[in-house]
């Protein structure tokens, strides 16, 4: 009997050592509270189409609910996704075409269903074909705009989780020219250093770069991921969040920590006085569920609910981007399959013993 007990707890250790679970409540579940609130208050917005928000924000959304292991395709009647595939008009005079397109694709492929023919389309997106019509604002080197970095990073995020891999031309040539233009100050901008209209660097930019060059293979211990990091760490709020233009918010600070899940880093860690970026995150949630973008919010600026609650769940389960239905798997699932492994090698055992 000792021997049996001492068996099923080395398999328990074992089994519990792989589970993706941090310190201290980190990652989040799609069961943890502050995830259920988020996402019953996106449901009671939903529109009669399915939307939440505008068109982009129902595709940040559609991403969120994956990240939390809810299953897009089925959330309304219609359903958020088949907004999504009923609506490509919305993409119609596009101030970023490449970031909207990738934007979408990693929305359909969190939703599991396939970018290459995801409804009728348009004339942006023939046949639905929306990989088709991200690689046609691809230049050789570098998507879009040539002195825009933004949609750069986003198209390989997006191209990543559609399966292209670090072996691929485009990842390797988008990489290198999002490389080629990190900032003096060791961030990225949404801009190129050349470009007139360039500042200096940001969270926000910096945190996709980072999570962009990881897709196309990039180590976490590369002098441009390890350099990005450095300038994360020196803009880094004593609230433990981060501050865009002036502007201490909760979409900053959500992308920092999924570009720190996206290389295996614990944002439990990255202290300033005591305070973390997941604390100060949990923080700006309201108590109807939705995630504020700043508090007090500053004049000119919009709250965005709709995306700071999207972009909020998932950085807090875990997760970083691209969102796939591979890698969307909350908690609680692997918590079920090891009881039900347990039950499975505790019945194994005991027919063994009873021969």
């Amino acid at each position: 009997m000792k021997l049996k007990i001492a068996f099923v707890g080395i398999i328990l250790v074992t089994m519990f050592s792989a589970i993706p679970v941090s310190a201290a409540g980190f990652p989040l579940s799609g069961s943890s509270p502050e995830i259920e609130k988020a996402v019953s208050y996106l449901k009671g917005i939903q529109k009669e189409d399915g939307s939440v928000g505008s068109y982009s924000d129902s595709a940040w959304v559609a991403i969120a609910l994956s990240a939390a292991g809810i299953d897009p395709a089925g959330w309304g009647n219609p359903s958020i996704m088949d907004y999504l595939k009923s609506n490509p008009d919305e993409l119609i005079g596009s101030f970023n075409l490449p970031a909207d397109l990738a934007r979408n694709i990693l929305a359909i492929v969190a939703g599991g269903q396939d970018p290459y023919s995801f409804g009728n389309g348009n004339d942006i997106v023939p046949g639905g074909n929306y990989i088709a019509a991200l690689l046609d604002t691809y230049d050789g080197s570098q998507f879009g705009i040539a002195d825009s970095i933004n949609e750069d990073c986003w198209s390989i995020i997006a191209l990543s989780g559609a399966g292209y891999t670090s072996e691929d031309e485009i990842l390797i040539n988008t990489s290198d020219f999002i490389k080629a233009n990190q900032g003096v100050d060791n961030g990225w901008s949404w801009a190129a250093p050349l470009n007139e209209y360039y500042y200096e660097s940001d969270p926000d930019n910096t945190a996709a770069a980072i999570m962009a060059l990881t897709c196309a293979g990039e180590a976490a211990s590369s002098t441009y991921i390890a350099s990005g990091l450095d300038y994360l760490k020196g803009v880094q709020q004593s609230s433990g969040g981060f501050s865009s233009y002036g502007v201490e918010n909760t979409g900053s600070t959500a992308w920092v920590i999924s570009a720190l899940n996206s290389i295996g880093e614990n944002p439990l860690e990255w202290k300033v006085a005591q305070n973390n970026p997941v604390a100060y995150l949990i923080s700006m949630q309201a108590g109807d569920g939705s995630f504020k973008f700043a508090s007090p919010l500053p004049e000119g600026y919009f709250p965005m609910p709709e995306k700071m609650t999207g972009d909020s769940i998932i950085a807090l389960t875990g997760s970083s981007y691209p969102v796939t239905t591979e890698n969307s798997a909350s908690t609680w699932l692997w918590l079920l399959l090891g009881v039900l492994l347990v039950a499975m090698i505790i019945f194994l055992w005991n027919r063994t013993a009873r021969k």
